[in-house]
């Protein structure tokens, strides 16, 4: 770590101990006979599925679900050794063999997915079976999952491990459940239908995020949640809502330029003018190809513990920012895009509110290329420099359990 150098000024900052609170806190909701599967698809939501998947497996997640196989891979190849569902994104009859290769757990939809995984595996392999109980996208439809099933199951070398769904529409009871409620009685149905042999399935989850905060008759004996473990949830706080803590905790660049100039893209709807008085400028390292929208144009990033305007609109990889007021800023002064800076913050909140986005678009929007600083402990743990470049100060694992 001491070699290692900032490629590019423009980064994100990381609590991991948020990460790991928000896993333990949803573990003591739901207690100790209901398994949990954290999604940690499309890169952690961008929050880096590396060190994401670290953490969750040293907390004491029983699955991790991603979304796809290379993301399983990336999982293996660092390490990680628990075990790993690929949310449905292939056809199992086409790389059956990197799932044995890797020791991936498959999602499996068709009878044919179901016979390629059986003849690929030399011994009993795990796998799950999603149903669709009213999301209306992916999954084997619940009325017709019985017969499904017992064909899967007499397969050679295949055992059903989990059989999942996904919720479409959840909220507190007395704010409106009524199609989750309706998805659970699907859901139960089909597992009715099967006898005892739904209780030899260790991993039957319906309820997500929401579902497994507001109604916890859902839970059976899985939960999958995805945006709880980065620090959200769509409902409305109550009480019994579990504390959310966000891992991520900035978005930062720094200065690269200071100029006064005599034109540019500063007049009405940021048409290019020539100026009569010279304006200062700086040029912050960050644009559209790392995730920031041009809606900021307009807005503001803190300097110096201070509100900075943007002065023009947003480039691919740079932002301009009005210093007037900010006589004494140079090259290599730190901004802050999102998170606090002295008495000032920019809460995620309020970045989604000017860019129109929703939590799930703001966190997956950022480009994977930017560097990611996680801290543990309040200290540097590791630096992600990429998808596939992980350095760790710190090479043993701490028990969080």
């Amino acid at each position: 770590m001491k070699d290692y150098q900032i490629s590019r000024f423009c980064w994100l900052e990381f609590n991991m101990d948020n990460l790991r609170d928000n896993f333990l806190v949803l573990k003591k909701m739901v207690g100790p006979d209901v398994k949990i599967m954290p999604a940690i698809k499309v890169n952690a939501y961008s929050h880096g599925i590396v060190a994401c998947g670290k953490v969750l497996e040293e907390c004491g997640a029983d699955y991790l679900g991603v979304g796809s196989i290379d993301e399983g891979i990336l999982l293996r190849e660092n390490g990680v050794n628990m075990p790993i569902l690929i949310f449905a994104s292939n056809l199992i009859q086409e790389t059956a063999n990197l799932y044995v290769q890797y020791h991936l757990i498959p999602t499996i939809l068709s009878l044919e997915a179901a016979r390629s995984f059986s003849e690929a595996v030399s011994e009993p392999s795990d796998v799950f079976i999603k149903i669709d109980t009213g999301r209306g996208r992916i999954g084997v439809n619940a009325e017709e999952f019985p017969d499904f099933f017992r064909e899967v199951s007499q397969m050679p070398n295949l055992h059903v491990e989990g059989v999942y769904s996904h919720m479409a529409a959840v909220n507190w009871p007395d704010e409106g459940a009524d199609y989750a409620v309706w998805q659970y009685s699907r859901f139960k149905a089909a597992m009715d239908a099967i006898g005892e042999d739904a209780n030899r399935i260790p991993f039957r989850q319906l309820a997500n995020t929401p579902g497994c905060i507001a109604l916890p008759d859902i839970r059976m004996s899985g939960i999958c949640p995805g945006r709880a473990m980065w620090g959200y949830s769509p409902l409305t706080r109550r009480a019994e809502h579990p504390e959310l803590k966000a891992p991520l905790v900035s978005w930062k660049s720094r200065l690269v330029h200071v100029n006064e100039v005599t034109g540019g893209k500063f007049g009405e709807k940021y048409k290019a003018v020539k100026m009569d008085t010279p304006k200062r400028i700086g040029i912050m390292v960050g644009g559209m190809g790392d995730g920031i929208s041009p809606k900021i144009a307009g807005g503001y990033v803190l300097l110096h513990g201070r509100k900075c305007p943007v002065a023009s609109t947003v480039s691919l990889e740079h932002t301009i920012l009005d210093l007037t007021d900010f006589p004494d800023a140079k090259p290599g002064d730190e901004i802050v895009i999102l998170g606090r800076q002295g008495e000032e913050e920019i809460t995620l909140e309020q970045r989604m509110e000017e860019w129109g986005l929703t939590v799930p678009r703001i966190w997956t929007e950022i480009s994977a290329h930017l560097d990611r600083h996680y801290y543990r402990d309040g200290k540097l743990w590791a630096v992600a420099k990429d998808e596939r470049c992980l350095l760790y100060t710190s090479p043993s694992p701490r028990d969080t359990r």
